[in-house]
């Protein structure tokens, strides 16, 4: 009996024994296995993994068409400047050196080559004379004496008296060293000129003749004799010279080779 119970004690040992095993090894698969982590200790480590995240399928993006770039036609290409075509004496001048200048006030002698009278020449006539002094401009270059230099009849007038009929001058140009320049001056004759009656002496005769013819005629038959006659004639002839002279006619001439004075009223450009 005794045997017994102690058989059963040991049986129910055993079993508890047993079933104390197998609870250790239930517990042992249950508790998952700690994970050693390097984790700062401000954070608790996770029971569980993480869980991934989904992906997410990504499209390709649409190409863009772009719209087409609009053709432009070119502009048309300007015009090509038209040259510039520097006056031939200009160039010149600037090419032979530094510019100097004929000061306005600057007188010249000149004579003249050819007659020139108020009443056988008209206004726009040309003439020529030439200067008889060379003349420096301020940056050396000379206009040598024998300059070429045009002038024209600027007026013509004709008189009763010597003293009344005139003819008067302009500048046109000046010709010196091969160039041609335009001048502005004023121009006088600085030589006694010719002042000479227009009408010839016969003209005059004739008026005095026709004038004794029409006295002698008025007197005859005025006094009716022959001293009338002659009183006639008499008062007709100085009555035909009065009227000669009242009509007569004089003008001014320059001869050949007269001396002129130049002016200049403008300041003449000229190169080296």
């Amino acid at each position: 009996m005794t045997t017994a119970c102690r058989d059963s004690k040991v049986d129910v040992a055993a079993a508890d024994s047993s079933l104390a095993r197998d609870i250790t090894l239930a517990s042992a698969v249950t508790a998952p296995t700690p994970e050693l982590r390097d984790l700062p200790d401000s954070v608790p480590p996770t029971s569980e993994a993480p869980l991934p995240k989904p992906k997410v399928e990504r499209k390709p993006p649409k190409p863009t068409t772009q719209p087409p770039t609009p053709v432009r036609e070119a502009p048309p290409a300007p015009p090509a400047p038209t040259p510039v075509v520097e006056d031939t004496a200009a160039a010149a001048v600037s090419a032979s050196g530094p510019r100097g200048v004929i000061p306005a006030g600057t007188t010249v002698g000149l004579t003249l080559d050819s007659r020139a009278c108020s009443d056988a020449n008209r206004p726009g006539d040309k003439l020529v004379a030439h200067t008889t002094e060379a003349v420096t401009a301020t940056n050396g270059a000379v206009f040598p004496a024998g300059s070429a230099v045009v002038i024209e009849v600027a007026t013509v007038a004709a008189g009763g008296t010597p003293d009344s009929s005139t003819i008067t001058f302009r500048v046109k140009s000046i010709t010196a060293n091969d160039k041609t320049r335009p001048v502005t001056a004023d121009i006088v004759a600085t030589g006694p000129v010719e002042r000479n009656r227009v009408e010839t002496k016969s003209a005059d005769k004739k008026k005095v003749v026709a004038g004794a013819i029409l006295g002698a005629i008025v007197g005859r038959v005025a006094g009716g004799g022959t001293k009338g006659t002659v009183i006639g004639a008499a008062a007709g002839a100085a009555a035909g010279a009065a009227a000669a002279a009242a009509t007569a006619k004089y003008e001014t001439c320059l001869p050949v080779g007269a001396p002129l004075r130049m002016t200049i009223a403008e300041a003449i450009e000229v190169g080296v």
